[in-house]
């Protein structure tokens, strides 16, 4: 071989490695928007758990008034990062006995549906249901 012979070699190694290089750095961006992604949505499912979470509470902080009716009859609440909530509760007509409380007293059992839903440029809901007791609740003659 002679040296005229091997004047490219050097312009086609450099192409490779760039080329080489190139998909290294593909690869790194894609695996970098995929995590973003991945973060994005955590962040969201979290904000609406914890709105589905605060109606619920808000439910429970106004037993024995009760909101029935079809999901979401309560005003939708927005929360301070954009995502909401609203709730429904009923009586479950049951009355228990609890120990401690003598025969004449009783707890209310009611039923807490909550929503959470997602910030406005999201989509996505989170369902919460919780029973509470309300009591006691003074029943029959008190003798």
């Amino acid at each position: 071989m002679t040296l005229s012979n091997e004047r490219g070699s050097a312009l086609i190694i450099t192409l490779m490695l760039l080329l080489i290089l190139t998909a290294i750095g593909i690869y790194a961006i894609s695996i970098s928007t995929t995590e973003m992604d991945l973060a994005l949505r955590s962040r969201v499912g979290t904000a609406t758990l914890n709105a589905a979470d605060s109606g619920a509470n808000a439910g429970i902080d106004r037993v024995p008034a009760v909101f029935p009716g079809l999901p979401c009859q309560s005003p939708i609440q927005p929360l301070g990062d954009s995502s909401s909530y609203c709730w429904t509760s009923r009586a479950t007509g049951n009355l228990t006995l609890k120990a401690g409380f003598g025969s004449n007293y009783r707890f209310a059992d009611f039923e807490i549906t909550s929503q959470g839903i997602a910030p406005p440029q999201f989509t996505g809901t989170r369902g919460v249901q919780v029973v509470a007791n309300y009591g006691p609740v003074p029943m029959g003659t008190m003798y």
